[in-house]
C-alpha cells in the first residue's frame, strides 16, 4: 500500500478546480490570536495564502500557475517552506521544496531532484527541513539543510513513510507509515533511530502535529468512522477525540499557546479549542482551503 495525500488533494492535483472566493461573513469570535497559512485554489490553481486566525485579512503569498501546497512555518515565523511543481516540465508533476519569506518574497528552491519532494517540516533550530521523497523508489523521510546542502536519509523501509513533524525540542520526528499494514503515527529520534509505533490502531491515523510544549500529538483518524481530529499524549496514551463531523476533519495544527487547533473540513478551515469545545468555521470560500498552519 502506498500512502498519499488525502483523496481531496488528489482531486486537486488532477483537476485544479477553478473557483472564486465568495464574500466572507462576520469573523467568528474567540478563535485565538495570530495568523494561519493555508493552501487554496481560490484563483484557479493552488497557492499559499495567509490570514488572521479568525479568517479576516486574507493575503495571497504565491502567484504562479503551479501547484503550491503544504505550507510549513520556520520556528521564528519569518519564513514558509512549501512544495511546488513550478519548475516541472509541462508534461510532468515534479514537486520540489521551496522557501520564501512570510510575505511571499525572496523565494528560493531547496531541493532539486526528478523525484517528488514534498511535506516539509522545519527543525526547531530553523536550520533543516524534514520532508517526504520517493527518490529511492518509495516514500521515505529525508533531512536537508535549508540552503539545500547536507541531504540525509532517515528512514529505510519498504513501506511508505510520509508527513514528518518535528518535536519542539528537536529530539523526535513523528511521521506516518504503513509498515504495519495500515497508516499509523510513529516517532523516531531525529537521527532516524528508535522507531516506535505510537497510535497502534487498525484504522488510518494521519497528520501528526506536536503541541507547542511537546507533551501531545494531534492527528486525524477514521478509527470511529469518518475522519476526525484526535489528541494523544506524546507516548501514544490518553487518546481523546475532539471533533464529530459528518465530513472528514483533517491535518490539525496547534496555536502557538497550545489553546486551540486549526484543521480543514470539507475544504474549509476551522478552529477548535484544544479540549474539543467551541468549533468555529473561519473560511467561507467556494474554493478548496486546506492544510492550515498556525504561525509560531
Amino acid at each position: 500500500m502506498a500512502l498519499s495525500l488525502p483523496p481531496r488533494f488528489v482531486t486537486g492535483l488532477a483537476t485544479l478546480l477553478a473557483a472564486s472566493a465568495c464574500s466572507e461573513p462576520a469573523a467568528p469570535p474567540n478563535v485565538g490570536p495570530g495568523q494561519i497559512a493555508f493552501a487554496s485554489n481560490r484563483l484557479g490553481q493552488f497557492d499559499i495564502y495567509l490570514m488572521n486566525a479568525n479568517g479576516t485579512g486574507v493575503q495571497r503569498l504565491t502567484d504562479h500557475l503551479a501547484f503550491d501546497f503544504w505550507p510549513s512555518w520556520s520556528p521564528d515565523g519569518s519564513r514558509i517552506a512549501f512544495a511546488s511543481d513550478r519548475d516541472s516540465r509541462p508534461d510532468t508533476l515534479n514537486l520540489e521544496i521551496y522557501v520564501m519569506n512570510a510575505d511571499g518574497t525572496a523565494l528560493r528552491r531547496v531541493t532539486s531532484d526528478p523525484a517528488q519532494d514534498d511535506e516539509p517540516a522545519w527543525s526547531p533550530d530553523g536550520t533543516r527541513l524534514a520532508f517526504r521523497t520517493n527518490r529511492d523508489g518509495n516514500s521515505e523521510i529525508y533531512l536537508v539543510n535549508v540552503d539545500g546542502s547536507g541531504l540525509v536519509r532517515l528512514t529505510t523501509d519498504a513501506a511508505s513513510d510520509v508527513q514528518p513533524a518535528w518535536s519542539p525540542d528537536g529530539s523526535k520526528i513523528a511521521f506516518v507509515t504503513d509498515r504495519d499494514g495500515n497508516p499509523e503515527i510513529y516517532a523516531m529520534n531525529a537521527d532516524g533511530s528508535g522507531v516506535v509505533n505510537l497510535s497502534a490502531n487498525p484504522a488510518s491515523d494521519l497528520g501528526p502535529a506536536w503541541s507547542p510544549d511537546g507533551t501531545k500529538l494531534a492527528f486525524h483518524s477514521d478509527r470511529d468512522g469518518d475522519f476526525a481530529i484526535y489528541v494523544m499524549k506524546a507516548d501514544g496514551s490518553g487518546v481523546q477525540r475532539l471533533t464529530d463531523s459528518s465530513t472528514p476533519d483533517e491535518l490539525p495544527s496547534w496555536s502557538p499557546d497550545g489553546s486551540r487547533i486549526a484543521f480543514d473540513s470539507d475544504a474549509e478551515i476551522y478552529v477548535i479549542r484544544a479540549d474539543g469545545t467551541g468549533p468555529a468555521q473561519v473560511t467561507h470560500s467556494d474554493a478548496q482551503d486546506y492544510i492550515p498552519r498556525w504561525r509560531p
